[in-house]
């Protein structure tokens, strides 16, 4: 048998837990300020995210559009005569319901959406270049989709050469 010996006196430190305490309080609350600040960042871009995929899916929607319109008019009447270097928007118009293009940008929600149409040159090879031959059956078409989110400014651009592929 085990015999605990007869001089074990239990000692008192005073004010040694509270300094503990205190430290351990400290390192908690520090934790929980880091965990919070991450929390703020992680919902912040998670935002910016699903802002930059709806922007993202208006432009391609415009592209899609700007195709559609392209396929059911004739290229001279159609996208071949629209002012190159102005803003437009797609709008549905008439009955049966027809995509055009309005000039001037539109605002759907908390997003501007914009259609820039430019004129396409090639070279001697045939390829798109920055000067050379006009090209008149190709219209470089520009979608941008800006917005504002906590006093910045995010804008989503998509680019497509579109060809007047009936001629």
């Amino acid at each position: 048998m085990f015999l605990p010996p007869k001089n074990n006196r239990v000692r008192v430190q005073k004010g040694g837990s509270l300094v503990e305490i205190v430290v351990v309080s400290g390192i908690i609350m520090g934790s929980l300020a880091a965990i919070i600040g991450l929390a703020a960042f992680f919902l912040a871009t998670s935002q910016v995210v699903q802002q930059t995929s709806q922007a993202t899916a208006l432009a391609q929607e415009a592209l899609e559009i700007v195709r559609n319109i392209r396929d059911g008019t004739d290229w001279t009447s159609g996208l071949g005569a629209l002012t190159l270097g102005d803003f437009y928007h797609p709008k549905q118009l008439g009955s049966p319901p027809e995509w055009t293009l309005i000039s001037d940008p539109e605002t759907i929600g908390e997003f501007t959406r914009q259609i820039v149409f430019e004129e396409v040159y090639r070279d001697a090879s045939d390829n798109i270049s920055a000067n050379g031959t006009l090209d008149p059956d190709t219209i470089k078409t520009t979608v941008q989709v800006m917005w504002e989110e906590r006093g910045r400014n995010h804008q989503v651009e998509l680019e497509a050469y579109i060809t007047n592929w009936k001629q």
